[in-house]
């Protein structure tokens, strides 16, 4: 029983930040484009299975339709207020929510954010693949996209051009 493949999916500044310094005034659902949020519902969609830090979740602060959504937290019980069968809270470790997942027969999850669940995963070598819009913003500071330093080796497999703004979506693969 093989881990499910672990595909990461991010929108960030084209100076590298998934969110500016002040997240409240300008969260993600602001500056990234349309065409963003479709490619994000229909691979999100089409995995299935989402992993998430409570940071993330409470942007949204709802199960997303026509998928499962895990959420990483130190405090479940401060959730008990979201009853939904499609969302699930944890304190669970990175290794034991993909092996709980392989024991279900998943062969892929979508790891949405934020920057600490990024690097949990980065850190462990956990991911395999990655999606990364690339929005012609500049924040000059912000959340980076790890938290962390790690070395790990991606090399790109794809890119297209989402719009004349100039999204850019890129696809990376853990070499």
């Amino acid at each position: 029983m093989s881990k499910p493949e672990v595909i990461l999916i991010a929108a960030m500044s084209i100076d590298g930040f998934i969110a500016p310094k002040d997240q409240e005034k300008l969260p993600s659902t602001v500056w990234t484009s349309k065409e963003d949020w479709r490619f994000f519902t229909k691979k999100s969609k089409e995995i299935g299975t989402m992993i998430m830090g409570s940071k993330t979740f409470e942007t949204i602060k709802r199960a997303l339709p026509d998928r499962r959504t895990i959420v990483m937290t130190s405090k479940p019980e401060k959730y008990n207020k979201y009853i939904d069968s499609n969302l699930e809270f944890t304190t669970s470790n990175p290794e034991d929510i993909l092996n709980n997942l392989a024991q279900q027969g998943l062969e892929k999850v979508a790891l949405c954010g934020g920057a600490h669940i990024y690097s949990l995963f980065l850190q462990k070598g956990l991911i395999d693949r990655m999606f990364l819009t690339v929005e012609p913003y500049v924040f000059g500071e912000g959340v980076k996209l790890f938290s962390i330093s790690a070395e790990e080796k991606f090399i790109l497999i794809g890119q297209e051009r989402l719009n004349e703004q100039g999204t850019l979506l890129l696809e990376f693969q853990r070499k």
